[in-house]
């Protein structure tokens, strides 16, 4: 996607084996070594540990026998010697089974103990009195696990759950899918995650949220050429990059004409919302196209809105006959074009949708009722659906769209091979809330959208992104900047103020 300044490095999702190459590539093509990697990761990590408990504190370490061990090992003993910690490590397996680098500083830990440190170490993490620490690191296992947690990891991290301080998990948390975000097993519930080299994708998928706790994203010497992502989240870090929201215009048609055709007898309040956050979004002119019969509900209630009446004074939705008298006030004003809020479910209507998107070839965003229309959209040429975005909620995803799906990650799939089957852009809204284009690029909502599932809502970011995209001409900023404008207001109202839609126009 084109933008001003590079994605910001915390905002750029890897997979797990993106991140093993990063690894790989900078050990062997660049030429610094793993052991260095893991003492920065550590030494990083242990100043972030430090920032948040402070000094003079109990540390309880629980390691496996990789390079996450590694990690922490690395930890303690920066805790330890500079910052006066008292550090007990819990081992799950013997020193010999190690890993290389692991082994190594192992070995400088165990020094650091000869030297007159605080350092102890067990294998006997049932008989802890978790009364003696103030903070909890899990070492145990990093990205690689991709099959159920066995034992003794699964009934340690039952423990570790079971005891009430907060917990540091180091590059991800133990029983956590770096890919899906799944629970494989069990899993470590962090209060904080300190992730190694690249922010990890399965975070913010499926339960990845609740078992991540906050994100600290501890970059690593990868060099830009090698850095790979999958994904980019969504949060307000994108203003940093994303080209300013700018409208330059001479007259009100100019660069910012939103089209909207919604609404039926008894659905006016979506045309309503989709009208109202369109024209607070800064578009130029709004353009509502109404059934004439509705045209005194909207005169009433969108005084700023110019509305364009269809059909017979009897009419209260719309019909394939008002087809050819719309598309001739469309390309009279160049402009993007919304429909389907609230534009109801009758076959009349539905039948109206194909004959005008079969005809239509500017940009689209398909909404709400006019997503029952899609089963009935397979003929129509890619040329034309790339134009279009569509933007259904799950239960729009799997009924009117027809995909299955089962959670976050497979969500996601389903959506980028129905990108790149059809050539549209797909908004799919949830908690995450995704977008993908057919060029293959994905993002999605790192903050909590499901105050956002409630009527009114989808009809507002419908307007908000076809507003944007009436003055940016690009549809991923203009889904991206409405994303990051929800996130906006979801943080500075009150919480009992953001459940209305009123107050996100």
């Amino acid at each position: 996607m084109t933008i001003k300044n590079p994605i910001p490095y915390e905002l750029r999702l890897s997979t797990r084996e993106q991140c093993r190459t990063m690894d790989k590539r900078t050990i062997e093509e660049f030429g610094i070594d793993g052991f260095t990697l893991m003492e920065m990761a550590g030494s990083k990590a242990a100043s972030i540990i430090k920032q948040n408990e402070g000094v003079g504190k109990n540390g309880l370490f629980f390691c496996g026998k990789g390079n996450n061990a590694g990690d922490a090992f690395v930890v303690a003993r920066y805790l330890c010697s500079q910052e006066h910690h008292s550090v007990t490590l819990v081992l799950t397996s013997d020193e010999n089974d190690l890993s290389t680098d692991a082994a190594r500083n192992f070995a400088l830990l165990k020094q650091i103990k000869e030297d007159g440190g605080d350092v102890s170490f067990t294998d006997d993490f049932q008989s802890i009195d978790q009364r003696n620490f103030d903070y909890i690191v899990d070492g145990l296992i990093g990205t690689g696990l991709s099959s159920e947690l066995r034992d003794p990891y699964a009934k340690i991290v039952d423990c570790i759950n079971s005891i009430n301080l907060p917990t540091y998990s180091l590059d991800i948390p133990t029983g956590l899918d770096c890919d899906s975000g799944k629970i494989l097993g069990s899993a470590v519930e962090a209060n904080h995650t300190l992730t190694f080299g690249a922010n990890k994708r399965g975070f913010y998928l499926n339960t990845g949220r609740k078992c991540s706790g906050q994100i600290h994203v501890v970059r690593l010497p990868f060099p830009n050429k090698f850095h790979e992502y999958d994904a980019t989240l969504i949060d307000e870090r994108w203003s940093e990059v994303l080209p300013p929201f700018e409208r330059k215009a001479d007259h009100k048609y100019q660069k910012g004409t939103v089209h909207i055709v919604a609404g039926s007898q008894g659905l006016t309040g979506a045309a309503i919302m989709s009208a109202k956050s369109a024209w607070s979004s800064g578009a130029g002119a709004v353009i509502l196209y109404v059934p004439k019969n509705l045209l005194p509900i909207y005169e009433i209630t969108l005084p700023e809105i110019i509305k364009i009446p269809v059909g017979e004074d009897s009419d209260t939705h719309f019909k394939p006959s008002h087809v050819d008298e719309i598309l001739t006030k469309l390309e009279s004003k160049e402009g993007p074009l919304l429909i389907g809020p609230g534009i109801g479910v009758l076959q009349e209507t539905q039948k109206f949708v194909v004959n005008l998107l079969n005809k239509y070839s500017a940009q689209v965003v398909i909404d709400a009722d006019a997503l029952l229309t899609w089963d009935k959209l397979g003929d129509i040429k890619k040329e034309i659906k790339k134009n279009w975005l569509i933007t259904p909620h799950i239960g729009e995803l799997k009924k009117s769209i027809g995909q299955s799906f089962d959670d976050d990650s497979a969500r996601l799939e389903v959506c980028s091979m129905l990108a790149a089957n059809h050539s549209v852009s797909i908004l799919s809204k949830g908690d995450p809330t995704m977008f993908i284009n057919p060029n293959g690029e994905k993002s999605f909502t790192g903050y909590d959208t499901k105050k956002f599932s409630r009527a009114g809502f989808g009809d507002i970011l419908a307007g908000t992104i076809t507003s944007y995209l009436s003055v940016k001409e690009n549809l991923t900023h203009s889904v991206i900047a409405a994303l990051c404008k929800g996130y906006a207001k979801s943080k500075n109202k009150p919480a009992q103020e953001i459940f209305e839609p009123r107050h996100l126009l």
